[in-house]
């Protein structure tokens, strides 16, 4: 039996090692998979939805998205990681305390300053404030990462 499937780079180890120990000796003999066809993502962003923005957030771990856009500012990481946040289920709205797991889970330092860079995200309209302490994504922003994802 042959399968192919996309996943994500920690998974392959496991992969291997099941591949390994459930082999089939007298079955025919396999082609290798080339590291490249496993650590490169199969299709590059297309559209510019935000259910095509959520889409492709949903495939990709909240660390992988931060080094593919490289954002090096408290805000713009905020709108990535509230997005991404959003489209995998998350409450909306969210609220610091949920960014706070989403940084721990990028292995990225929360900003030490939240309120701060949020308000900045919001002056750049990329966030709304829902409640005083509660905030979600808006158009600009969603729009914004269509444009930084093409």
């Amino acid at each position: 039996m042959s399968i192919s499937a996309t996943v994500k780079d920690e998974a392959l180890p496991k992969l291997i090692e099941l591949s390994q120990e459930f082999r089939d000796e007298e079955g025919p003999v396999q082609q290798t998979v080339e590291p490249s066809a496993t650590t490169a993502k199969a299709a590059p962003f297309t559209g510019n939805s935000e259910e095509a923005v959520k889409a492709y957030l949903k495939d990709y771990g909240a660390a992988e998205l931060l080094n593919r856009l490289r954002w090096d500012s408290y805000p713009e990481k905020i709108l990535l990681l509230g997005a991404w946040f959003e489209a995998r289920g998350g409450s909306i709205p969210w609220k610091s305390a949920d960014m706070d797991e989403v940084f721990k889970q990028a292995k990225e330092k929360p900003p030490a300053n939240f309120p701060r860079d949020v308000k900045q995200a919001i002056k750049a309209a990329w966030i709304h404030p829902v409640t005083p302490r509660t905030y979600s994504v808006t158009r600009t922003g969603w729009n914004k990462l269509a444009e930084a994802f093409s």
